[in-house]
Order: structure tokens, then C-alpha cells, then sequence
């Protein structure tokens, strides 16, 4: 397998190269990620090129058996450029042009600047495409990340129109699509529509909805520009990827997955200003985003964090052990390459306060100690790991389109689409349960349970999966506020849950917005959960139960008695519907009887303690900082894969402990 750094010799001396060198090839590494920032160096000025100094750190590097992954440079337009050609920079809802002086600062919709990307990406490609070496290729770096995945400029709203033309071909259909009988807004020409720019009240929701999509849609427009140049010149075992960030911005992986060879994803467990490292199960989620994007293929983590991380501010400092689990997590859930970044800490720039396996001084410490124990211990069995096959028993489904439709309209200040997701993937997580991410493409074969939280803009198309699936003996789970949107981002005219109600078999006739700070409270009444108390947060649908069994019920306000959790038999299979945002202790017990009911397979474990199986391994890792952790292996017999011997039946993690076992 590939293992190996993130470097940029343009930052140092030449004469400090040889030391870098020698250092990787103790170190283990046997990739490295290079260029994706060196646009001036390759283009010093219009029309000349010069790739001297990436042609001797690639030979010297090469020379010593290391293999090359290569990013096209358009994430960073140089001075000239911009000096030249302004109209290129990306403009914010308020109007104001960007300016020069960081990175990203282009809009995709310029046609300027695609004809500046076809310039370089082609002599870059033409050059180093054919290199024995060069074993891949990353487009760009970081689509849309740091707000840059949305501009309002004149370009931007020709564009806009244009594709709005594409989609609806009259301004009757727009007219009739968006609703703009409200508010006097029917347009007459196509150049009336706007970018959505800053307004004194809020813009039309549909409309939203639809530039969202056109930005998107832009860059995967601008995105298969390269890749087509780039397979025009490469040879065809040179992989293409880009590596990507799942934040909910107004990017469809998806869509651009279907012009990669690889996903690609940086690994940030913590960054500037957090005290501590997001929670265990948003990370396995982000991964599981990955490998779900090109349909269970396996995928590269292209930046995967070594060191604390910052540009004014530093995040938390990972602790000894916080590396390998990280790996570890990584390669349980489909990666099948890493790649740290960085190499060694700069000494200039936004980034000089990103640490990497070497710090400012170049001096190897207790990362790269680290960094070569995971590369040691993946030697004898990593391929083989990876080689394994994933078998998920769970699907939690995740829609780009339904994220988008929540940043629109959250409806309470306590909303996050991205901690309202987790709260309903961090039981699957804690019960050790295998998961996939699913959308509206996916096929549903073969999964004991369905999970679809917040399903908010319902999909046509993957609610009659959901009620085949159902009917022929799935289970499905719903939460608060599914089945309220039509895909044009209209409220349904149904009793809500809309199209959701025959499979859920509840009505809602009202509900309640929770604001932060308010609270409502949850008793269970059926099962296991007879008995427990919850914490009712964010939002409180009032079901009515048509045919569906009430398992919990609300105890407070006018509608104390009302129920908040049901569970109905639909064909063969079982549809549940939770109305609220309910406390961890009470979804884990609920989940935990919808996975046993369902034939799902989980494992019990001490709390931090992550279990994944693929295959004859299986990997342990103990995210706590400061407990050890006890872990009773499945039945069998178990080899620790670093030190071929055999382990007991029960073994114990050290605190951020991380082991690979394999059945034997």
C-alpha cells in the first residue's frame, strides 16, 4: 500500500532536499503529493513554462524509489494573472470582488480563467504524463472549501441564466417552478433573475435551491475540463482524483466522482481553534462519505493531519497514539492510501503554524516515531487489509441536495444539519455497526436497516426505494421533519409526513420550532425504552398514530401525552419515526432493538472504543485520551498482525490504543 507526505520543496533550500530524502526513506514513505500550489513556478509569466524545479525534486526523489502523485496548480492563480485578468476573481453576496492574496480566489464560471486552466493543465500534463514515476494526478485542491464553492459576480448571474434556460426552457415553467406569483417576482426575461446577493429580507427558496445546484453543477463542469485535457496526455494507469471536503457545501461529489478514477479526502480530526478533536463518529461518517461517493470503491486520504493545525490560531496538539488510531480509522473504513501532511512545518506563509511528522526546526521527534510505527506495523498485512472486503449493515443516507435545502431554511437557532446527521450516526457508530452512505442512486440491497435522518427535501426517486425496500422486508428509520419539501424546495400540500405517511402510518398536524436553550421532555412507554427520559431538543413533531405503535411520548407543554417516537409495520418490513432531537442514551437503546430486530449485526463495546470487521481483520482503536479500554473478541482465534503472535480472548487498549488483528 501507499503511504507518504504532502511536500513542497519550492519552501525550502535545495541543499536541504537530500536531507528530506534520506529522511522519507527512513521514515518508510513511499509516495508523495507535489505541485498543487506551484502555478508561479511553472508559469513564471504568461505563455512560459518552466517546470526545473519540480523536474529535480521529482528526479531526486524517484531516484530513491519514491513514486509521485501530482496536483494541478489552479487553486492558486498567480499575481499576474489576476493583474492581467481581475474579472477572474470570485465575488461575495454582498458584491465585493475578492481580492488577491490567499488561494481559491477564482470563479469557476469565468471563461477566462478556463482557458488559463486548459493552458496549464495541458503542459503540465504533456510533461510529466508520461513519467514511469507520476502514478496519478489530483485536480485543483479542495473544491469550494472556505466559502469558495459559491460567487454572485456578473459572470457568475450570466451563467446562472444560462443554465436556467437549459433546465426549464420558458419563463412560464421557471415562473410556475419557483412560485414567483409571491412577492410580485415573476420574471419576463431571463436577465431579470439574479444571483442570490444580499437582501434585505430573504430570497425565494427555490431559488436558492436551484443556484446551489448550478454551482455545483459548475464545478463539475470545471472539474471534467481537466480531467478530460489530463487523459488527453497521460498514460492510462495514471490515476485521476481530487481530494475533497464533505462540508455541505455547493459541490455534488457525486456528480464529479463519475469523471475520477479515485476519491480523494483530507483528514482534519482537529484544526485551528478547536480544543479538542471532533467526535469519533464524525470522523468514521466523513469516511464513509468517501467510500459511498464512488460506490464502496476504496479511496486515497490525501492529507491526513500529523501535527497540531492552524493559520492564526493552532488547534489542540494531538496526542502520542492520536496518529496511528487516525490512520487506522481511516484504512478500516476503505482507505487504501495515506498520505500526512505535511512534511515538515513552513517557515513563511498563511500555513507556517500547520504543523507536520517534522517541525520548523527539521528535526525528527516523537511524530515521525509515530508516523514509522504505523508504516512498520502495515508491512507485513496492510495490503491485504485493504484488500478485504467491507460488508455494511446499516445505510445512513446523506443527499447534498437536502444539506443545501437546510443551510436554506435551518427553521430553528439549535439546528445543524451536520450534528442533526450525526445524531443519528453515532448510535450505528457506538453499537460497532457496519455503515455505508447512501443517496438517491444507491441500491438498498442487501442492508439489514435504513437509517434517513432529516429528510427534509424528499427525492422522489429514493422514497419508492424506500417503500420497496420496506415492503419487502426492510427496516426504515425517520426523524423530525421528513417528507416537508418537494424537490423544486416547495412545502408539500399533504398532511405531513407528505408521501412518508402510508409507510410510516402517522399523521402530523403540528408542530413546534425549538430554539437554543429550549427544551421539552421525552418518557419511553413501549420496550426498551418503557421507562427512559430524554431531553426533547430542536424540534417536536406532534404525531398522530394512524396505524403505528407508540413507543415514546412527550412530557411537557400542552401536548404532554403526544406521541414522539413510533414504529409501524409496513408490507413486510418495519418504519420507524422519531420527531425530535432526542439524547444519545435513548436513540442508542431505540437503535439497538431496531439493529436486533432488524438481523443487523453489532458488537458492544466500552464507551470510545471503536470496533470495525472487514474480512479475517479486525482493528480496535480507543479514542480516549486518558482510558484504557477492555475488548472481548469475537469467537475464534485472533493474531495481532504486528507481531504475528496470538492474543487472548479479551484484551485491553491503552488509552488512543490502536491494534489489527486477524482471525487465524
Amino acid at each position: 500500500m501507499f503511504i507518504g507526505v504532502d511536500y513542497y520543496p519550492e519552501q525550502w533550500p535545495e541543499s536541504r532536499w537530500p536531507e528530506d530524502i534520506r529522511l522519507m526513506k527512513e521514515l518508510g514513505v513511499n509516495v508523495v503529493r507535489l505541485a498543487e500550489f506551484g502555478w508561479q513556478l511553472m508559469e513564471p509569466e504568461e505563455g512560459r513554462f518552466d517546470f526545473s524545479v519540480y523536474d529535480r525534486a521529482i528526479q531526486l526523489l524517484t531516484d530513491h524509489g519514491i513514486k509521485i502523485v501530482l496536483g494541478t496548480p489552479t487553486a492558486t492563480p498567480p499575481a499576474w494573472l489576476i493583474q492581467k485578468h481581475p474579472e477572474i476573481l470570485p465575488t461575495d453576496e454582498n458584491g465585493v470582488q475578492i481580492s488577491f492574496g490567499a488561494r481559491r480566489h477564482y470563479t469557476v464560471n469565468s471563461k477566462v480563467f478556463r482557458e488559463y486552466t486548459k493552458k496549464i493543465v495541458a503542459e503540465m500534463a504533456k510533461h510529466y504524463g508520461q513519467h514511469p514515476d507520476v502514478i496519478g494526478w489530483q485536480t485543483d485542491n479542495e473544491y469550494g472549501h472556505e466559502k469558495s464553492d459559491r460567487s454572485y459576480g456578473e459572470e457568475d448571474r450570466q451563467a446562472f441564466q444560462d443554465w436556467l434556460k437549459q433546465k426549464y426552457e420558458t419563463l412560464v415553467r421557471l415562473n410556475k417552478e419557483w412560485g414567483t406569483v409571491f412577492w410580485s417576482q415573476t420574471y419576463t426575461d431571463w436577465a431579470q433573475i439574479p444571483v442570490p446577493r444580499k437582501v434585505l429580507q430573504e430570497h425565494n427558496p427555490s431559488l436558492l435551491l436551484d443556484f446551489d445546484r448550478f454551482c455545483a453543477d459548475a464545478y463539475t463542469s470545471y472539474n471534467k475540463l481537466q480531467t478530460d485535457i489530463l487523459r488527453a496526455h497521460i498514460r492510462e494507469n495514471q490515476f485521476l482524483t481530487h481530494n475533497f471536503v464533505y462540508t455541505d457545501q455547493a459541490i455534488n461529489q457525486w456528480d464529479m466522482a463519475e469523471d475520477l478514477d479515485y476519491v480523494a479526502y483530507d483528514n482534519y480530526p482537529v484544526w485551528g481553534g478547536l480544543a479538542e478533536p471532533v467526535s469519533p463518529s464524525a470522523i468514521a461518517h466523513q469516511h464513509d462519505l468517501c467510500r459511498g461517493t464512488k460506490n464502496g470503491k476504496g479511496y486515497w486520504v490525501m492529507e491526513e493531519l500529523s501535527g497540531a493545525q492552524g493559520w492564526s490560531k493552532i488547534g489542540y496538539l494531538p496526542r502520542p497514539g492520536h496518529i496511528k488510531l487516525w490512520t487506522y480509522q481511516a484504512i478500516s473504513r476503505g482507505a487504501e492510501a495515506i498520505v500526512y501532511f505535511r512534511w515538515r512545518a513552513a517557515h513563511f506563509g498563511t500555513e507556517e503554524f500547520c504543523h507536520g511528522i517534522l517541525d520548523h526546526d527539521g528535526i525528527p521527534k516523537r511524530k515521525f516515531r509515530e508516523v514509522k510505527e504505523v508504516i512498520d506495523s502495515l508491512k507485513k498485512h496492510g495490503d491485504d487489509w485493504i484488500a478485504s472486503k467491507y460488508e455494511a449493515q446499516a445505510a445512513v443516507y446523506y443527499e447534498p441536495e437536502n444539506a443545501w435545502a437546510w443551510r436554506i431554511q435551518p427553521q430553528s437557532s439549535a439546528f445543524s444539519h451536520r450534528e442533526e446527521l450525526l445524531r443519528h450516526y453515532t448510535p450505528a457508530h457506538r453499537l460497532n455497526v457496519a455503515t455505508d452512505a447512501v443517496n438517491s442512486r444507491s441500491s438498498l440491497d442487501g442492508y439489514k436497516t435504513v437509517i434517513v435522518p432529516i429528510y427534509f427535501l424528499e427525492n422522489p426517486v429514493f422514497t419508492e426505494k424506500l417503500k420497496r425496500y420496506a415492503e419487502n422486508g426492510g427496516t426504515v428509520v425517520f426523524s423530525y421533519r421528513s417528507g416537508v419539501k418537494k424537490p423544486n424546495n416547495f412545502v408539500t400540500g399533504q398532511t405531513l409526513p407528505g408521501e412518508l405517511s402510508a409507510m410510516t402510518g402517522i399523521q402530523i398536524n403540528e408542530y413546534e420550532s425549538l430554539q437554543t436553550g429550549q427544551q421539552n421532555k421525552v418518557i419511553g412507554t413501549s420496550g426498551s425504552l418503557n421507562g427512559l427520559e430524554s431531553g426533547a431538543s430542536v424540534w417536536c413533531d406532534l404525531i398522530d398514530p394512524v396505524t403505528a405503535e407508540v413507543l415514546a411520548e412527550y412530557d411537557g407543554c400542552f401536548y404532554k401525552g403526544t406521541a414522539a417516537v413510533t414504529k409501524n409495520r409496513f408490507g413486510k418490513g418495519t418504519v420507524y419515526y422519531i420527531g425530535t432531537a432526542l439524547e444519545e442514551h435513548m436513540l442508542t437503546a431505540l437503535y439497538k432493538d431496531i439493529f436486533e430486530e432488524a438481523g443487523a449485526d453489532f458488537m458492544e463495546t466500552e464507551r470510545g472504543t471503536e470496533v470495525v470487521i472487514r474480512g479475517s481483520f479486525l482493528s480496535a482503536m480507543n479514542h480516549s485520551v486518558d482510558s484504557s479500554a477492555e475488548l472481548n473478541l469475537p469467537e475464534g482465534t485472533w493474531m495481532d498482525c504486528a507481531s504475528e503472535e496470538k492474543v487472548p480472548a479479551s484484551i485491553m487498549l491503552d488509552p488512543l490504543g490502536s491494534v489489527l488483528l486477524k482471525k487465524i
